[in-house]
């Protein structure tokens, strides 16, 4: 037995959308006005805001309000600044890096933002060591607590880290 394929039959007109239709055909009863319930909410164009405000860096005295960290790679193509609690506040790059290819070009970021963040959390250390130290509490036991416990490197670690990795990985590169 063959049975003919699923479709309109001649002189049939079929609404393939129809079943995305939830209302019950010439029922009031229930429904509600949409746009008397968003009368309230202000209606825009897709295309009404294209400005951008970033969160502001600078408060009402002109001083910055939260310290920035930036970090540039060697050859000067990327320069990543991060916020003290280690996220990237921007990334910029300079013409330079066009050339790279655009897998070089993001592990680099991600390289030069994490020494960013080190240089971040080392000051949070700083912060944090001089605060407990105001406060009475002794220095190799806060150290202790900073650097086993709160896993924030030391200023001269974070110099130290930024060193060896600018040492290696940037040793056959000229200007």
């Amino acid at each position: 037995m063959t049975h003919p394929p699923h479709g309109p039959s001649d002189g049939e007109d079929q609404d393939d959308l129809a079943a995305l239709d939830f209302s019950a055909a010439g029922s009031d009863a229930g429904e509600t006005d949409l746009s008397a319930l968003l009368a309230d909410y202000p209606t825009e164009e897709p295309g009404d805001r294209l400005e951008f405000e970033p969160a502001a860096d600078i408060d009402v005295d002109g001083v910055p309000a939260m310290p920035l960290f930036t970090v540039t790679n060697p050859p000067g193509t990327v320069t990543v600044t991060t916020y003290m609690d280690g996220r990237v506040h921007r990334v910029d790059l300079s013409p330079g890096a066009a050339t790279m290819a655009e897998s070089v070009l993001g592990e680099e970021i991600v390289v030069i933002a994490g020494l960013a963040t080190q240089d971040a959390r080392s000051a949070q250390y700083s912060i944090m060591l001089e605060e407990m130290r105001e406060q009475g509490h002794d220095n190799a036991t806060t150290r202790d607590f900073l650097t086993r416990d709160l896993d924030l490197p030391t200023p001269e670690q974070a110099q130290a880290a930024r060193a060896e990795l600018f040492t290696t990985r940037y040793a056959g590169e000229h200007d």
